[in-house]
Order: C-alpha cells, then sequence, then structure tokens
C-alpha cells in the first residue's frame, strides 16, 4: 500500500485540523516535498488545475463529494483527467457510495473513500487503511486527527487547530502545518506564533461567555460584535453549557453594501430545523436546518417562533 501512494504528487486536502493532520500524516509516508492544496467540497471550482505541474498523482484527503451540487464535483474530477492528471487515492470518511457515483469504480486507488459508519474521520481512513505500514508518528498524526474530527483537541491536534483559528482563511498556513509536523511533534517559532494569535481569540471567547443572556428555554444569547472569535469552538463551549439554541448577535460583510453589518444567527446543536420554523414568520431568513440567519430587526420574531418550537 505504502509503495502505491508514494507515487502521490499532488494532495487536495480540506482544511479542517482532521485534514491538516491527515495530510501531515500522508507526507510523513510519501514525503513532504508533495505540493499541497486546500479546499472546500463546495470551493474545489475554484482550484485551478491547469495550474499544477504536468502528470500529477492526486490524492484527495477530507474531501467529501458536494452533495448539495454532485455535479461540481463531478466536474472537478472530469478537469483534473482533462488535464492529464490522475486520482490515485481517495482518503475521506464522508460517503462512499457518493465517490462510486463520481469515479464510477475504485480500480486503481491505493486508498479507497469509506462511510462514516465505521470510520469517523479521514485519519481513521489513512490508518486503516495502511495499518502496521505506518510508523508511531504517522499513527500519532492520524490518532490527533481522528479526535479533531470530533472536536477533542490534543497534542499536536491542540497546536494545529490555534495556528489554524488565529487566521481561518489563510490556506497558506495549513500548507506549512502539514509540512512542518508531518516530522515534528512541537512548534516552531513561526507555529509559536500563530498561537500567541488565538490567545487574544481566547480572551475574547471568556467576555462573550461572562456576558451571555440566558433567556429561558435553553436559549442563550451572546453578541461577538467587534471581537475576532473562533466560532466553532464558542458554539461548542455554549452548547456543552447547556445551551439548546444561541442566538448571536454578530457582523458580517454585506458586498452589496461595501460594509460590515449586523445580523442575528439561531443556532443549535440538536435535530431541530431551525431555519424551517423561523421562515414561518421571517421569509427572508436564510441558512441551513441547525442555523437560521435574521436581519436585527426580525429577532423578536423569530426568537418567539423558536421559544414555541422548544416548547413543543
Amino acid at each position: 500500500m505504502t509503495t502505491n501512494l508514494k507515487s502521490v504528487s499532488q494532495i487536495v486536502s480540506v482544511g479542517s485540523v482532521d485534514g491538516v493532520l491527515t495530510t501531515a500524516a500522508l507526507l510523513h509516508v510519501i514525503g513532504s516535498d508533495v505540493d499541497v492544496t486546500f479546499a472546500q467540497a463546495f470551493t474545489v471550482d475554484k482550484v485551478d488545475v491547469s495550474s499544477w505541474k504536468p502528470g500529477r498523482k492526486v490524492a484527495f484527503v477530507d474531501l467529501a463529494v458536494n452533495n448539495r451540487d454532485k455535479s461540481m464535483t463531478a466536474a472537478f474530477v472530469q478537469r483534473i483527467r482533462e488535464a492529464g492528471h490522475e486520482i490515485v487515492a481517495i482518503c475521506d470518511e464522508h460517503c462512499r457510495e457518493d465517490w462510486q457515483e463520481i469515479l464510477g469504480t475504485f480500480d486503481g486507488l491505493a486508498i479507497e473513500p469509506q462511510s462514516q459508519a465505521l470510520l469517523k474521520s479521514s485519519g481513521a481512513v489513512l490508518n486503516a487503511a495502511l495499518g502496521d505500514e505506518l510508523d508511531a508518528h504517522g499513527k500519532l498524526l492520524c490518532d490527533a486527527a481522528d479526535k479533531a474530527d470530533r472536536m477533542e483537541f490534543v497534542g499536536v491536534g491542540t497546536l494545529v487547530n490555534q495556528a489554524v483559528k488565529s487566521k481561518i482563511a489563510d490556506d497558506t498556513r495549513r500548507v506549512y502545518l502539514a509540512r512542518h509536523f508531518s516530522n515534528a511533534t512541537e512548534s516552531d517559532a513561526t507555529i509559536a506564533g500563530w498561537i500567541k494569535e488565538y490567545e487574544v481569540i481566547l480572551t475574547n471567547h471568556q467576555a462573550i461567555l461572562d456576558s451571555k443572556t440566558d433567556c429561558g428555554d435553553g436559549i442563550i444569547r451572546v453578541s461577538t460584535v467587534g471581537r475576532v472569535v473562533d466560532m466553532t469552538t464558542l458554539m461548542s463551549q455554549l452548547y456543552k453549557a447547556g445551551a439548546k439554541v444561541v442566538v448571536c448577535e454578530g457582523e458580517m460583510f454585506d458586498k452589496a453594501k461595501g460594509c460590515k453589518t449586523r445580523q442575528i444567527a439561531f443556532g443549535t446543536s440538536t435535530t431541530l430545523d431551525l431555519l424551517a420554523c423561523v421562515k414561518q414568520v421571517v421569509p427572508s431568513a436564510s441558512g441551513f436546518a441547525q442555523k437560521a440567519n435574521v436581519e436585527p430587526q426580525y429577532e423578536e420574531e423569530a426568537t418567539r417562533a423558536v421559544r414555541a418550537l422548544l416548547r413543543g
């Protein structure tokens, strides 16, 4: 298996901590000079495969089929093939059946995609695929990746999470982190500086948590206005503290207006369909089942609807 993987010369990975650490583990196996690109399932249409070196052997890491637009993933695969590249490994845990639909066959793949019933992270998929061929450092990275996928950040997972989250849109950090940790377990000076930036975010989190408002019925309201936050971690803290629904006042850049505008987001970690609920009273609400966004003037109506939903 390792021999087949050593042909990989281009990695396309998702920028989650799981993705970064699994990429690091893969680089540990095949060599850290391999080209790496980070993307999301819904942004692969932006990946310029024509800029890659000729005849790349491509591995996908933690990259699912875009289940909202499978044609985007199909077009991405077609562009890779038409450019003369070859997909040789898919280290992904999301849905094997979706990849079967896109590729038609897994023949020739060094690593095949799996589904989350058994393997719940790309780190777990790589670990299972290589088994005893993966050395102690590789297994450490895969284990940290697997835990990170469940929001359990340990060891190198903690370091990568904090270094990424302090400037979450910067994929060059992810490439640097994957290459560094492919053969290391401690931060260097550059990564330590990024982690220092994250400490400011943690201070912001504490201030937000200290000023939260308990609205009753499991509804907690917070404001992130004017503060840099790690939204995934902040929301996780609120849910773990007992919030059923978090109402978050925040700011987002409005391209049409050319400036930041206030927005109210209703989020939950439960199976409640908040968007369907809120849309009944605020038709302009946007988002998805577990996150409904409304303009500030509609907060009261949306809150009443969510409260009624919680009360049954």
